[in-house]
């Protein structure tokens, strides 16, 4: 189950993965996949659409963070 306590935390690229958790009224928790930044930790620079019901792999932030540097590079 999601938990404050099992959250991990990788770190890629100087992006690290941050991930946030809702609880709702009948117990359901869900996360929410935040990115930050190492320069700027309290600014979530990307939100990842990953499943909300568990945490993602280590291999799978670091696609994503690849991913995100194509599509924003100027």
């Amino acid at each position: 189950m999601i938990s404050w306590h099992n959250a991990p935390e990788y770190s890629y690229k100087g992006y690290i993965y941050k991930p946030d958790v809702d609880e709702y009224d009948d117990g359901v928790r869900k996360a929410w996949h935040n990115v930050v930044s190492r320069e700027s930790p309290n600014v979530v620079v990307f939100t990842t659409n990953h499943s909300p019901y568990s945490w993602m792999k280590e291999s799978e932030f670091k696609e994503f963070i690849d991913r995100m540097e194509k599509v924003t590079a100027t």
